[in-house]
């Protein structure tokens, strides 16, 4: 009202000019803005929702699974003001012939972004699927609307009837009545293997420490546990089979305390309790399942002998003189000995304090109680097999330390976490690739991954190499796109590496500055074994409410390994003449070009130049690298593709353009059809097996 008499002839509208009239309109309008409707649109779980929306109007939540798999679709809701009274629910599936998914199955969670107190690797996107709907999600920043995601994730039984299942997704919150969203399931008749039984390796690595003082709660009480138990029930869901056991303290890994204490006796000798050790261990029994490798945390890179105590060179620049003053800190530490807990049994107290090294005398006897106590232990459970030695990083442990703790282990192998590869091309048996005496049997990498992008020429098999090792992923990449973290699985298995490893699982930053922005992990706390860009700087999993929970990338990561699970199944025929008689060449040749399809997509969302493919295809692939697209640019370059230097920041903008366009490449491509069709070929080709 107001506004029309403005406009049509009141003495304002006569002397004002245009704009200031369109001003006032807008002044005028804003309320009406600001209760902008809340809306409910799809959004790929593949792809960072707050660029996802393609317009147009909802369509259904369609997934593709197969049986005893986990599968999750999407929507988001939308608004210009805050969003409240959010509010989901999904009732069972029902599929062919009466058949039906139950609602405890079917499992609703809200996705929200990380807060931006995060100083570095902070994850993008809607990541974090909280179990209960958060009370109020505010806009954003720069006019960004209030946004949240709406996750249905159908864990699909064993025995569940193949075919196309429907359910319905309620959604509701204030100002958006009840919207009926269709959830739309088809289901293979394929059965994925249990997740200990996966072939592809994941090493995701729990963090007590990070729980401890995320949630304020005391070391091994009951709330801790319980913390503990949900983030190893997360863990074991991917397949990652790996249990750490700190033996001494302030690791590289964060562990304030070592799980087996020391008790003085009052002659001089000493007891060990075992009891949190054997606690953690049950646990990880319980909730991840029976590990394949528990490692007993015997040597950081602090014990790292040095003949004298390093200086600091005045004249070196600020990053050298920061190393040497560390190096210091750890030879003054070291002169220390080696840090453990001490348990007084009387007042139930742990503290940290130092024992001599392995190396002298009196160690030996102590130390050969420990490890006659651990074997025992773990003999026991079903787990003698299961026990290796860590760690080694870049730094190796001294051959004294290597030869004692062989000797008193009853020559236990080691891992490694390190840049370049030692075991490529060995066994990880009677390798002795620790100065003649110890082997190393597990290794997770950065430099020398072997990539390869042109099936056609050329197929490898990561998943069945005589070696055992992983890629590592620094820098927190498992922390950047969904769609990355879901492909990084496949794209090792179809290369030089088994699968992934030394992911962070619930080590998020939890160290803060005074102006409570989170700038450390918890191991930060100890910078005498600080290993650089080594670190663990990703985790898949995030702060709940009361708890750790899982993430969007998550989510993709352990759906990434179903996926290498059915291709695994169709290479472990195509790799085997007389199954391939089995199976029929129609059908083998058929389950090739799908693979092929398979991985020269993935590879299109890394680069999608195809006039560059196309020459990767004829001439080959030089794959040894630290990541996808390194290996690209140095084939590529070695066969005369002109390209700037692989460090210019030109370059650098090329990557994330390739990146970003590969990404939404890969999300308009068909993948979920891609899925279909893959498990549909592995219930295929394990018919003609059984017939």
């Amino acid at each position: 009202m107001i506004l029309d008499r403005i406009v049509t002839g009141g003495v304002l509208g006569r002397r004002m000019g245009l704009a200031v009239v369109a001003a006032l309109a807008a002044m005028v309008l804003a309320p009406s803005a600001v209760r902008a409707e809340v809306r409910v649109r799809n959004y790929d779980v593949l792809v960072n929702a707050e660029r996802a929306d393609g317009g147009g109007e909802l369509g259904p939540i369609a997934i593709a699974g197969t049986r005893n798999g986990t599968f999750s679709g999407a929507v988001a809701v939308e608004s210009a003001a805050a969003i409240k009274g959010l509010k989901a629910t999904m009732g069972p599936l029902a599929g062919p012939g009466g058949a039906k998914i139950p609602a405890e199955n079917v499992r609703v969670r809200y996705a929200v972004a990380w807060d931006g107190s995060f100083r570095q690797y902070r994850p993008s996107g809607l990541d974090i699927l909280l179990e209960s709907p958060p009370v109020e999600v505010k806009p954003g920043d720069r006019g960004r609307a209030a946004l949240v995601g709406v996750w249905v994730t159908v864990t699909v039984p064993a025995a569940a009837a193949p075919g196309a299942y429907a359910g319905q997704l309620v959604v509701e919150a204030e100002g958006l009545p009840a919207r009926k969203v269709p959830v739309n399931l088809t289901v293979a008749e394929w059965v994925i293997p249990d997740a200990q039984q996966w072939r592809t390796w994941v090493e995701m690595i729990q963090s007590p420490d990070t729980l401890a003082l995320e949630y304020d709660v005391p070391l091994w009480s009951e709330r801790h546990w319980a913390m503990i138990a949900r983030s190893m029930d997360l863990i074991g869901q991917t397949g990652s089979r790996v249990v750490t056991i700190p033996l001494i303290s302030r690791t590289n890994q964060g562990n304030e305390q070592s799980m087996v204490r020391w008790i003085r006796q009052a002659d001089g000798s000493w007891k060990h309790d075992f009891s949190v050790m054997e606690k953690y261990l049950d646990t990880a029994v319980k909730h991840m399942g029976k590990p394949k490798m528990v490692v007993l945390y015997a040597w950081d890179i602090y014990l790292a002998t040095k003949d004298q105590r390093p200086t600091v060179d005045p004249k070196a620049h600020s990053y050298a003189q920061e190393q040497q003053r560390l190096a210091q800190k750890r030879w003054d530490i070291q002169t220390k000995g080696m840090a453990v807990s001490m348990l007084d049994e009387k007042t139930g107290e742990v503290t940290t304090d130092y024992l001599p090294h392995y190396r002298a005398e009196e160690s030996r006897e102590p130390w050969q109680r420990v490890f006659q106590g651990l074997r025992e232990r773990l003999k026991a459970r079903g787990l003698e097999e299961a026990m290796v030695l860590g760690m080694v990083n870049d730094a190796v442990p001294p051959k004294e330390d290597v030869a004692f703790l062989n000797d008193i282990s009853g020559g236990l192998p080691w891992i490694a976490h390190l840049h370049p590869p030692r075991t490529r091309g060995r066994k990880p048996v009677g390798n002795k690739l620790l100065h003649g005496i110890a082997d190393v049997c597990y290794e997770a990498h950065v430099y020398s991954i072997r990539y390869e992008a042109t099936p056609g020429k050329n197929r490898v098999y990561g998943w069945q190499l005589p070696e055992h090792r992983a890629f590592f992923g620094r820098h927190g990449i498992p922390n950047g796109a969904a769609l990355r973290v879901r492909l990084l699985p496949e794209v090792n298995i179809t290369g030089g590496q088994r699968g992934v490893g030394r992911i962070g699982a619930d080590y998020w930053y939890v160290i803060k500055n005074s102006r409570g922005e989170r700038v450390g992990a918890s191991y930060a706390r100890y910078p005498e074994n600080m290993w650089r860009n080594l670190n663990i700087d990703s985790w898949l999993l995030a702060p709940g409410p009361d708890g750790p929970v899982a993430t969007a990338r998550y989510e993709n990561l352990r759906e990434g390994v179903q996926e290498c699970e059915a291709r695994i199944a169709l290479e472990m025929v195509l790799t085997n003449p007389e199954a391939v008689k089995q199976v029929g060449g129609d059908l083998a040749a058929r389950a090739q070009a799908l693979l092929d399809d398979r991985q020269r997509s993935i590879w299109r969302s890394v680069w999608t130049n195809e006039e560059q493919l196309k020459l990767l295809d004829t001439l080959g692939m030089d794959g040894n690298a630290r990541n996808e697209h390194e290996a690209i640019w140095q084939t590529l370059t070695k066969k005369g593709v002109k390209l700037p230097d692989f460090w210019d920041g030109e370059a650098r903008r090329m990557r994330d353009e390739e990146y970003r366009k590969g990404e939404q490449w890969f999300a308009a491509s068909g993948w979920q059809k891609r899925n279909a069709d893959l498990f549909r070929l592995a219930a295929e080709v394990q018919g003609r097996l059984k017939k």
